[in-house]
């Protein structure tokens, strides 16, 4: 097996160079970095974590999801999990909660264990916190984050299109004046799907498009959202679309203490086809995201960039989302 000696000398380099490099350090050089990387592709040489005298390898991806608490990221940690169970790796799961500093944090622990690899969803410190793995060559795979230049793997459901569909079938059904509640500005996801409600506006005239001042994820979001709403304008729109399920429904029980009926007054679209709606009335209508195959795939091309011997440019997979129509949309005139 090759190790850092070997790397030297086929880089030609020393072995504090090549130290430095795994290290992330910024000591070295952009072509000198990359030569050294070959040159651990080549041999198939990967870094392992010291504890004192004894050198240990763990064979484990470190996880971090912005919240368990309801299904969507959860429903995706149990995908990367059976998928590392199944190639006879770890997983060492950390939750930032939506905190940057904790982000940060959480990322300088696992670059000092040096890990075999890493999955991130949300990525809220933007592509600076993980420069040091970037440089190190530790293998990374980013959920929920969209990037304009690819430097290293991301897996993404297609949160713009799914939002664009919504806002294009209540209009398919007539609906022209239409709330949004927006999730959260720290949510990348979130951002893209606003994106996608304003690309659809712009692609029509006869469409306005209200915004609630309250954002969130939580059904309690969604409750205020329109509370506040509805307290300072009167019922102006016909139709609602919530950046996710859980804010819909924080927002039908509000209409339905108002006294407005779904979908008979107000039609209403969620996002992320959560397991509790076959349990409410009316059925929702909502964007489904493929939780299982985002977890799976962005495992299965970790651990393929972790195990593989070639080298290979980064990857930008993006899975569509599918419109589930059920009962809470109302066709008007």
């Amino acid at each position: 097996m090759a190790g850092i000696r070997d790397v030297a000398r086929e880089a030609n380099v020393s072995i504090a160079t090549v130290s430095r490099v795994i290290n992330g350090s910024d000591k070295v050089s952009e072509e000198t970095r990359k030569k050294v990387l070959r040159a651990m592709r080549k041999l198939n040489f990967r870094p392992k974590p010291y504890f004192g005298n004894n050198e240990v390898f763990f064979k484990t991806i470190g996880v971090l999801v912005p919240d368990i608490r309801g299904y969507h990221y959860s429903d995706i940690v149990m995908a990367i999990e059976s998928c590392a169970f199944e190639n006879g790796f770890d997983v060492i799961l950390s939750i930032p909660k939506a905190d940057i500093d904790n982000e940060k944090h959480i990322l300088e622990k696992y670059f000092k264990r040096k890990i075999d690899g890493i999955i991130v969803a949300e990525l809220l410190g933007g592509e600076n916190y993980i420069e040091k793995f970037l440089k190190s060559g530790i293998p990374l795979v980013v959920l929920d984050f969209s990037v304009e230049e690819i430097n290293f793997d991301v897996v993404n459901v297609d949160n713009m299109m799914g939002a664009y569909n919504a806002i294009k079938y209540l209009y398919e059904n007539g609906h022209r004046k239409i709330l949004f509640i927006p999730g959260p500005e720290w949510s990348p996801a979130a951002n893209e799907r606003e994106k996608g409600v304003k690309r659809f506006l712009e692609s029509v005239d006869d469409l306005e498009i209200y915004y609630t001042n309250i954002r969130g994820y939580n059904s309690q979001d969604g409750k205020d959202a329109i509370f506040e709403y509805l307290t300072k304008n009167s019922l102006n729109f016909t139709a609602i679309f919530a950046v996710n399920d859980w804010t819909a429904i924080g927002a039908i029980d509000a209409l339905r203490i108002k006294g407005i009926k779904v979908p008979d007054d107000v039609s209403i679209i969620g996002f992320d086809d959560a397991p509790f709606l076959d349990y409410i009335e009316p059925k929702l209508t909502t964007v489904r995201q493929p939780r299982w195959e985002l977890g799976y795939t962005a495992a299965q091309i970790l651990i393929e960039r972790i195990t593989s011997k070639r080298s290979r440019l980064p990857r930008n997979v993006v899975i569509p989302p599918e419109l589930v129509i059920r009962e809470s949309v109302k066709k008007i005139k």
